[in-house]
């Protein structure tokens, strides 16, 4: 009885609720047994009101085939009684299953009539797919047809555009499911389809269900083309098929900051003219010990340089008050400290430290410069009086700079502020980045679990409009092993929303990563002509070259510069990639400017942001990765296919092995299988001992030798001697004979080879007189 109305009265107001409720209670008497008909009548009445409602078209008044459209139920409304129209059920007509929309009732119990429910919702019916057997063959026969020309793939995540492409090649898509299923029968296969949403239309929904049964029927084959972005289990997997063609190296350790400061180390050994070359700013890794010292004796010289270059740049715009001042507190020792230091590294760099030394600089000293420095450079403090002409100072400093920038070839970036820029090693879109300008603040992440960087910062860039940015430009790394590497022909600019300033270190406006800069709005007095999603494209850029009057800098510094700094990186960092064949990936390399548009190789990222976020990605991104499958699936294919806009920049040549003509030399090894246990080789070592020791009594013995024993010796045969054979004599092979021969005679283990010269018969004669004169000897005394 429960059962009867709990399902229909969660549906029903309170009001309606309590009144079925009071009905069935005072009628629970008198029903008795018939209230189980009722329930059975009520349940078959429902499912025939279900099936009018879904397979009857109420405008054609006919019945529905196969074909999944969904329909809105059509109702006939009498007074306030809704009721379905009544069409007799065809027999042969399909079931398609749907949601349930069962209108309820409730009782009045003061008339003892129906009253219907006014509900303001209604439940849409969502009929599920059906296919024809031979749209089932034709599917199957388009399985066979992909498994034999190698064309699965299977795409982790969205990426629409690389699905449409493939498709338009004729591959097919193998879904991979949230949990394995095995389907042994087409029924099976058919089965739980998605039901259709409202958003879809007729087409598309068939499609997917199409999708999804092809995608079943390849469960038992394995993809020739597999994409994913992030790194599991699943692609070490995915990688045990050599033929299986990925889009990830499974080791990248130049994408990140850290691996790249560490590879572009040994940059130097790659630099080839016209071919690879990086400018890369100085980097050092502060988890490492002496990384660190190298950052502090770099940070220490870049101060003085800094100096020397203010004191220059403040004297030549004739404003000499802001150098010196009666109220000055910087002695002018920091200024000769400073000169010195330049001059002692210009000898260090023409090796003229060898034939003298150098006076020591102690800590404390550098410590009370870097603070002079500070409250100069970044507080506008003034030196006090000169003991000498500003003129004669200005002369030294112009000379000793003159030098220093042949010797530093970071000359033009450095500025004269000292700010470098602190990231961590490994992450990305913008985040734990800040700038610092002094020691202290580098030390404050030393500690710290996360391995820093610690990176110059380039105070002197190219700007537009007074405004920072950097150029996001894209490559493609086809093979490791020889190495080939893809450029793209168009990149896009990122700005920044604010106007650049060293003076202000917000990460707004230092940092022009769109992840940045979408969290924060332009500014006002930033010039109109820039963007307000804050890119451009290359096209744009060239324009704006154009009309500065430096339109050839594209074509002859800039483009160039960047292939050949991604060409330098990646040889230098071949040796820690993944040298798998089949194997491709894109990144994306950041570069920035300086003032004379040298590009400067910042990082370089995988899996860059692709995603639609602005106009210039809009357009871009779609036709990248289009252009990506005709490189990495038609040239593959055809060797004269197009490649869109990529254009290769490096392919290693290796030279071929000369043909060997001699004789197949070939050295076999065969593998020594132990066989017995330590206490038997114990046992053997002891044998041998006591053998050993039975031989060197032996060998004494043979030295009193018998009269019997050594006349029984003599006519023995005569043996071949070096006299009467003139080729090779095998001693031991001779005295091994000799020991066989003797061993039958006399029974004596060993004796010294016999020789046929005349030397050794005397000496034989000479044993045999003494030993029969010693016996006569011993016969006297007795």
């Amino acid at each position: 009885m429960s059962t009867l109305g709990s399902g229909r009265q969660n549906q029903l107001p309170r009001k309606a609720k309590s009144l079925s409720h009071f009905n069935v209670t005072q009628k629970r008497h008198k029903m008795g047994t018939e209230i189980a008909g009722t329930k059975e009548n009520t349940s078959k009445n429902s499912e025939d009101k279900r099936y009018i409602e879904e397979n009857i078209d109420p405008e054609k008044n006919r019945e529905i085939g196969v074909v999944s459209i969904p329909l809105l139920p059509s109702v006939v409304s009498v007074g306030d009684v809704k009721l379905a129209p009544t069409v007799p059920r065809s027999p042969t007509a399909p079931r398609v299953t749907s949601a349930d929309n069962n209108h309820q009732k409730s009782s009045d119990d003061s008339s003892g009539l129906i009253q219907p429910k006014k509900s303001n919702s209604f439940v849409e019916s969502k009929p599920k797919f059906t296919i024809s057997s031979e749209r089932l063959m034709q599917l199957k026969r388009m399985i066979e047809v992909a498994v034999r020309d190698h064309k699965i793939f299977t795409i982790r995540g969205g990426w629409p555009v690389i699905r449409r492409e493939l498709a338009k090649r004729s591959w097919l898509e193998k879904i991979e499911p949230a949990i394995k299923q095995k389907f042994s029968t087409l029924e099976d296969v058919t089965s739980n389809l998605p039901a259709k949403q409202d958003w879809e239309s007729t087409q598309f929904y068939e499609q997917k269900c199409e999708k999804m049964i092809i995608s079943r029927l390849l469960q038992s084959y394995d993809v020739d083309f597999y994409w994913s972005m992030r790194k599991d289990q699943c692609d070490m997997q995915q990688r045990a098929n050599p033929f299986k063609l990925i889009n990830r190296f499974s080791r990248s350790l130049f994408a990140s900051k850290e691996g790249l400061a560490l590879l572009l180390q040994q940059s130097y050994w790659y630099n080839e003219t016209g071919v690879a070359s990086v400018n890369f700013p100085r980097t050092y890794v502060l988890g490492f010990p002496d990384h660190y010292n190298f950052f502090l004796e770099d940070f220490r010289l870049t101060a003085c340089i800094g100096l020397l270059k203010w004191f220059v740049e403040v004297f030549e715009t004739g404003e000499k008050a802001n150098i010196q001042s009666v109220e000055g507190k910087i002695p002018y020792a920091s200024l000769q400290f400073a000169l010195d230091r330049c001059n002692d590294y210009i000898a260090k760099q023409k090796h003229l430290d060898i034939d003298r030394d150098f006076p020591q600089v102690w800590d404390h000293e550098w410590d009370q410069f870097l603070k002079n420095y500070y409250h100069l450079l970044h507080e506008d403090g003034l030196f006090n009086d000169f003991t000498e002409s500003l003129s004669n100072a200005y002369a030294n400093v112009k000379t000793t700079l003159k030098e220093i920038k042949l010797v530093w070839p970071q000359y033009e970036i450095d500025g004269k502020k000292n700010i470098w820029i602190l990231k961590p090693g490994n992450k990305c879109r913008g985040r734990g980045i800040y700038l610092v300008k002094s020691v202290s603040d580098v030390d404050r992440v030393m500690n710290l679990k996360m391995k820093y960087v610690v990176q110059k910062y380039i105070e002197r860039p190219m700007i537009i409009y007074k405004t920072k940015f950097d150029i996001r430009q894209w490559f493609l790394v086809t093979c490791v092993q020889p190495l080939t590497i893809w450029i793209y022909r168009e990149s896009y600019l990122r700005f920044s929303g604010q106007i650049f300033s060293l003076e202000n270190f917000h990460e707004s406006l230092h940092l022009t990563n769109h992840a940045v800069q979408c969290k924060y709005t332009p500014m006002q007095q930033r010039d109109k002509a820039l963007p307000t999603d804050n890119m451009w494209d290359c096209h744009t850029f060239k324009a704006y070259l154009k009309q500065s009057g430096c339109l050839e800098k594209w074509n002859d510094v800039i483009f160039p510069g960047m292939a050949q700094s991604i060409t330098c990186a990646m040889l230098a960092s071949q040796d820690t990639m993944d040298k798998r064949q089949n194997t491709f990936e894109m990144y994306g390399a950041d570069f920035m400017l300086g003032e004379d548009c040298t590009p400067w190789l910042l990082e370089i990222n995988c899996s860059p942001d692709l995603s639609l976020s602005t106009s210039v990605t809009s357009r871009l991104c779609p036709q990248c990765m289009e252009d990506l499958v005709k490189v990495v699936i038609d040239k593959r294919r055809d060797a004269n296919a197009s490649t869109g806009l990529f254009e290769m920049i490096y392919k290693q040549n290796y030279p071929r092995a000369p043909p060997y003509l001699g004789i197949n030399l070939s050295v076999r090894g065969r593998k020594i299988f132990k066989t017995k246990s330590k206490s038997s080789h114990r046992e053997k070592g002891d044998k041998e001992k006591a053998l050993m020791r039975l031989r060197k009594h032996d060998f004494v013995k043979s030295d009193f030798i018998r009269e019997s024993n050594i006349a029984k010796l003599l006519p023995l045969p005569k043996l071949l001697c070096p006299n009467d054979y003139n080729g090779p004599v095998i001693s031991d092979f001779i005295e091994e004979i000799q020991k066989a021969a003797h061993e039958r005679v006399c029974g004596v283990d060993f004796i010294p080879s016999i020789k046929s010269d005349t030397h050794h018969q005397n000496h034989y004669n000479h044993q045999i007189t003494t030993h029969n004169s010693s016996s006569n000897t011993k016969k006297i005394d007795r």
